[in-house]
């Protein structure tokens, strides 16, 4: 599966929520939803549940708040890792034009590093050379989508990452408020901002718990149940009690989750003539890994892919451009060399991973980035709340 950029993916629910507070879209609006009734609406508030994908709906049982309120179903971008979806819900823009092409990303203008981007930060135990920010600005030198509306914004973040170089840079244009606690925390944030937030407004929240919770239990487990349980009774009582002015409440996630066995974990080091064909370390995901591969070494790192046969889909970059898998319109400048020269698209509940010197390795129970149904399908919740 595909982002479906034509209509139905987050960028596209992006560009309603633009279009629904003034700004300008630079992509198709999303199918299927009344964007009149978000445009209507004194304060829209997109809130994002890091992980909770349509799979991870299935948790709830169906008289469950959110899946009663479910309207239809999305895609993610690719990669379907937070990296990459955040930062199109921050700026609007899709993967092709924002240029962060997942959790780890080589940036030639970044002295030609692999950078992981949630904190800004290199791979193994090479020194940045510069501060985060001036990294950042190099990384994706993007608007963010606050700036571009002509009304109050905010943005409730939890308290370890409100004030982080990458949420600083891309919410220039809104108020930023810091949160403790869960979901308990966020909704008394949100209560507050809204007491303080002229109308009509714009709020994006951000709840990452379940998604933490899935990499470390597994998606499916008994504590990442308990959670999402917890999270749709608070939402839920919150909406029951909220009395001030309407609002739109729309609610999504950034991408879904499988499990992976540890039996399906790959080590980059057990297959040297792979490493002998690549160009520097991998990047993207452990689930939608891109390689660059050493001039004149094509064939060479074809021939080495049928060790990975069983465990991966090999894709030429070039194809995955020329069919728009990153989204239309204008791309990144730097979007060809950071992409590399293949993808490997692991199946099934495979894994791929390499260590570097500085690194330690670790396993996750948890995880996505990949292209499979229970990564990409995230849900779209509607719903008002408040005097009428």
């Amino acid at each position: 599966m595909w982002p479906d950029f034509a209509g139905g993916s987050i960028f596209n629910l992006m560009q309603g929520v633009i279009a629904a507070r003034g700004g300008r879209p630079l992509g198709p609006l999303p199918d299927g939803v009344d964007i009149r009734r978000w445009a209507d609406a004194p304060t829209l508030v997109l809130l994002v549940l890091d992980g909770v994908g349509m799979a991870q709906l299935d948790l709830l049982p169906h008289t469950a708040f959110l899946r009663r309120h479910c309207t239809r179903t999305l895609t993610s971008v690719f990669p379907s890792t937070t990296a990459t979806a955040i930062t199109t819900f921050m700026t609007g823009c899709t993967p092709a034009r924002h240029g962060v092409t997942g959790w780890h990303v080589r940036c030639e203008e970044v002295g030609d590093q692999v950078i992981a981007v949630l904190p800004v930060r290199p791979r193994g135990d090479i020194a940045l050379g510069m501060t985060e920010d001036q990294a950042l600005e190099r990384l994706h030198p993007v608007d963010d989508v606050f700036s571009g509306l002509r009304l109050a914004s905010s943005v409730i973040s939890p308290a370890d990452i409100a004030d982080s170089s990458f949420n600083r840079r891309h919410s220039r244009g809104a108020q930023r408020t810091a949160y403790r606690g869960g979901m308990i925390g966020l909704l008394q944030g949100l209560s507050g901002v809204l007491d303080a937030v002229p109308a009509p407004g714009y709020v994006y929240a951000y709840w990452p718990d379940f998604d933490h919770c899935a990499h470390h239990q597994g998606c499916r487990s008994d504590q990442a149940a308990a959670l999402l349980a917890e999270a749709d009774a608070a939402l839920e009582a919150w909406c029951e009690r909220w009395q001030g002015p309407p609002i739109q409440l729309v609610v999504t996630a950034d991408h879904g989750f499988i499990d992976a066995a540890a039996e399906r974990l790959l080590e980059l080091e057990n297959f040297p003539a792979l490493i002998d064909c690549l160009d520097g370390p991998l990047s993207g995901e452990r689930r939608a890994v891109f390689c660059h591969v050493k001039s004149g070494r094509r064939r060479d790192f074809e021939r080495a892919l049928g060790d990975l046969s069983h465990a991966c889909t090999p894709w030429p970059i070039d194809d995955l451009l020329a069919a728009r898998r990153f989204g239309d319109g204008p791309v990144h400048p730097r979007l060809r060399s950071r992409l590399g020269d293949w993808l490997l698209e692991m199946k099934d509940d495979w894994t791929l991973r390499d260590t570097l010197p500085g690194e330690r390795p670790f396993r996750l129970i948890g995880v996505h980035g990949g292209s499979s149904a229970a990564e990409m399908r995230v849900p779209l919740i509607e719903l008002c709340a408040g005097n009428r």
